[in-house]
């Protein structure tokens, strides 16, 4: 069991919720816990309960309240905001890591802590990791590729299923507005059947063409899902995949705990 000081909280503010986690070492203890911006209290009893004296934020949309900042600091703690001056556990060739969604560095982070699945059950695990094509569905849908070098090679941005679903409606003049549902068949057999498997399996149709593309170029290329639409990909894809569904917060404690060691 480590002690107190081991404990690191990472907190994911996104578009539509935030997220938050204790970390022990390389494990996460307990639930996640999904919050509101008037409900930082939540987030606070996990720094008190764990006596957490590190945390790491990434945001894409507002930051946490100086409030709170200013009391977990008050009392020792270290509070790192994710960004491009931070040192990360991968190289980049990406030409404007400023702009990088924080999203997008900690899910490539947390690809690498992931044993390979494609090696036959009872290989050793080498040190080098094969290709990585990490998608994270939700509001929009970014696709991240790093090679066996630990590189970021870049990746794709695309809207996401329901974003796709209100633009067809936006921005034509009859195309009704169509919630997300399940579509059955190859096929749309009415507008609203259409425009789901448009929407919604275009994502799918995207994600395995990509996949596929890249894996010419990355034999062992391995296809991770993430992301509040990562269930509905999972059970339409047709290429081998892993699922994944707290990849953004592993990924900030590889980054916290990689700055805590190289701080040390």
């Amino acid at each position: 069991m480590g002690t107190a000081t081991n404990h690191h909280l990472v907190i994911d503010i996104g578009n539509t919720v935030a997220k938050a986690a204790v970390f022990l070492d390389k494990v996460m203890i307990g639930p996640v816990i999904r919050f509101s911006d008037q409900e930082w209290e939540e987030v606070d009893r996990l720094v008190t309960n764990h006596g957490v004296k590190k945390i790491i934020y990434s945001t894409v949309a507002n930051v946490p309240p100086a409030k709170w900042i200013d009391k977990w600091e008050s009392g020792q703690c270290l509070v790192l905001a994710l960004g491009p001056d931070l040192v990360l556990p991968f190289s980049s060739v990406y030409t404007t890591m400023e702009t990088l969604g924080q999203d997008r560095i900690a899910v490539v982070a947390g690809s690498m802590a992931i044993p390979t699945t494609s090696a036959p059950c009872g290989t050793p695990q080498t040190s080098a990791l094969p290709a990585r094509l990490i998608v994270d569905a939700g509001t929009c849908v970014t696709f991240d590729l790093i090679d066996g070098s630990a590189t970021y090679l870049g990746g794709n941005i695309s809207p996401g299923m329901r974003m796709r679903l209100q633009a067809m409606h936006t921005f034509t003049a009859r195309l009704p507005d169509t919630p997300p549902a399940d579509p059955s068949g190859r096929v749309g057999w009415s507008t609203a059947s259409a425009l789901r498997h448009g929407g919604q399996l275009g994502v799918v149709y995207e994600t395995e063409g990509l996949f596929l593309r890249l894996q010419k170029q990355y034999p062992d290329l391995e296809l991770l899902l993430t992301g509040g639409d990562a269930n509905f990909l999972a059970g339409k894809l047709s290429v081998p995949f892993s699922l994944h569904p707290n990849l953004v917060l592993s990924g900030l404690n590889q980054i916290l705990s990689n700055y805590v060691q190289n701080e040390s």
